[in-house]
C-alpha cells in the first residue's frame, strides 16, 4: 500500500505478499479497510518505537533534543535504502479521508501524536532559552509534521530523498534563527528575556 496506494492494492496482492490464502485473509479481517486500520496502527507502533529508542531522547538539554530529532530524521532518509516509499499514514490521509471516516480519524490521531511529542521539547526549549521572537510550540510542531509529509510526497515524485534532507535543513536554519544561535557551531545559551516578551 505504501508503494501503490490503498485503492490500487488488491486483497489478492496482499495475500500473495503475505503468503496466505484469501480464506486466511478473511479469517482475520472483514475487508481491506479493516486491514488498513490495522496497518496504520502497526506502522504507528513501529515508528513510535524507533523514535523512543532514538539517540536524541537521551539528551538532557531540550534544545539539543529539538535539533537531535532533526538529525535523526535526516539520517533516516539519507540512508542507503533508496528513495522513500512514503508515509503510509500520509498516503491514506490523502486517498481515503473523504471516503473513510475511521481511517481519517486514525491518520489525524497519528499526526497529532507526532506533533504533540515534538511540541513538548519545543516548549521546554522555549522556557529554558530566549527565542528572538515569540512562537507557539504547538503550531511549530505541526509545521514540522506538514513539512515532513509534503517532503515525502515530493521525494516520491522525484524518486530521490534529497528534498527531504534539504527541507529538514531549511527547518533547522529557521529554528536556529528563531533561537538566535547556530547549534552546529556553539553550545552557548543566549540571554534570558522577560516572560512578557515570549508568546
Amino acid at each position: 500500500m505504501r508503494v501503490r496506494g490503498f485503492n490500487a492494492t488488491t486483497v489478492d496482492d496482499i495475500c500473495e505478499a503475505a503468503g496466505v490464502t484469501k480464506g486466511g485473509f478473511f479469517h482475520y479481517f472483514k475487508n481491506k479497510e479493516e486491514l488498513a486500520v490495522a496497518a496504520v496502527t502497526r506502522f504507528d507502533d513501529v515508528r513510535a518505537r524507533e523514535s523512543t529508542d532514538a539517540p536524541f531522547r537521551k539528551l538532557a538539554d531540550p534544545l539539543e533534543r529539538v535539533f537531535g530529532r532533526l538529525d535523526f530524521a535526516k539520517e533516516s532518509w539519507n540512508s542507503d535504502k533508496g528513495p522513500t516509499k512514503g508515509c503510509l499514514v500520509g498516503m491514506f490521509a490523502q486517498e481515503l479521508s473523504l471516503t473513510n471516516p475511521e481511517l481519517r480519524r486514525a491518520c489525524e490521531e497519528r499526526f497529532a501524536r507526532v506533533a504533540k511529542d515534538f511540541e513538548t521539547d519545543l516548549a521546554e526549549a522555549k522556557a529554558l532559552y530566549a527565542p528572538r521572537v515569540g512562537f507557539d510550540p504547538k503550531g511549530l510542531a505541526m509545521l514540522y509534521v506538514s513539512i515532513v509529509q509534503g517532503s515525502l510526497m515530493l521525494a516520491k515524485a522525484a524518486a530521490s530523498n534529497r528534498v527531504l534532507v534539504e527541507n529538514i535543513e531549511q527547518f533547522r536554519a529557521y529554528l536556529q534563527t528563531l533561537f538566535g544561535q547556530d547549534r552546529r557551531s556553539t553550545g552557548k545559551r543566549p540571554g534570558k528575556v522577560s516572560a512578557e516578551s515570549q508568546n
